[in-house]
């Protein structure tokens, strides 16, 4: 019994350096800018023909460990150990199917329509509260219309993100559907877009800039630079409800 036990543990280890092998190459591809779905499918047939073996060699092992004396102890290290593959197995083949129905949804959206989209040249927001207001300010036209469906608002939306930052990962966490378009819509408000907390950064900002033109002297401020920076930020206030008069709670 030991032996067939060694011998099917070095069948196993053969098994499981090929799945690690195909499991990098899966690995590598998802990483790509624009991952190639054939590529990927043919690679998912592969791992799966891979894992099978393995699962069955396991099984196997699992079997002849249960027969041993010390059987619980050296079948908890041993599940552990194959959970590790299983849990890789899922993991990629969830993220292939990922892409699958977002090339679904685009295939179906694009059959829908008897035209492209028009191209328009978006601000692409990055995440970063400050730019929000700007982007949202061109964005909601498209948002607000009712002649545009909810499909083609969110493709608008991905192009008008910049690829792999933190507004692309709130936007791409949801699959690109009618339905979750105002559910992207929502979460990039929560994220980026409340106004209390664009408020705190924009009189921050102008705290910053009054006290750091202090702190350098008179002889070395650019007063019309000054002047056009600051009047930017209060613009920016003042759409947000923040107006002259109501300044104060936040400096006292």
């Amino acid at each position: 019994m030991t032996m067939d036990l060694t011998l099917l543990k070095t069948q196993r280890k053969s098994f499981r350096t090929s799945f690690t092998v195909c499991a990098k190459k899966i690995d590598d591809e998802l990483l790509k800018e624009a991952p190639e779905l054939t590529q990927l499918s043919i690679l998912k047939s592969q791992i799966s023909d891979k894992f099978a073996r393995l699962e069955t060699c396991q099984a196997e092992i699992t079997n002849l460990i249960l027969k041993t004396e010390d059987a619980e102890q050296a079948y908890e290290e041993d599940f552990l150990s194959a959970e590790k593959y299983r849990d890789k197995y899922v993991e990629l083949c969830s993220q292939i199917e990922q892409l699958y129905l977002k090339d679904s949804s685009t295939k179906d959206f694009s059959e829908k329509r008897k035209f492209k989209l028009p191209k328009i040249e978006l601000k692409k927001f990055d995440g970063d509260a400050k730019d929000y207001l700007s982007f949202w300010s061109q964005f909601r036209k498209i948002h607000e219309d009712s002649n545009i469906p909810n499909e083609d608002k969110f493709q608008y939306l991905l192009q008008a993100v910049v690829r792999k930052s933190k507004a692309a990962r709130v936007v791409e966490s949801f699959p690109a559907t009618a339905n979750n378009y105002q559910k992207a819509i929502s979460q990039l408000h929560e994220r980026f877009g409340r106004n209390d907390l664009l408020v705190q950064i924009y009189v921050r900002d102008v705290l910053s800039m009054v006290m750091k033109n202090a702190a350098t002297g008179r002889s070395k401020i650019d007063l019309p630079a000054l002047y056009d920076e600051l009047e930017a930020k209060i613009r920016a206030l003042e759409s947000l409800g923040r107006t002259q008069e109501k300044y104060g709670d936040f400096l006292s």
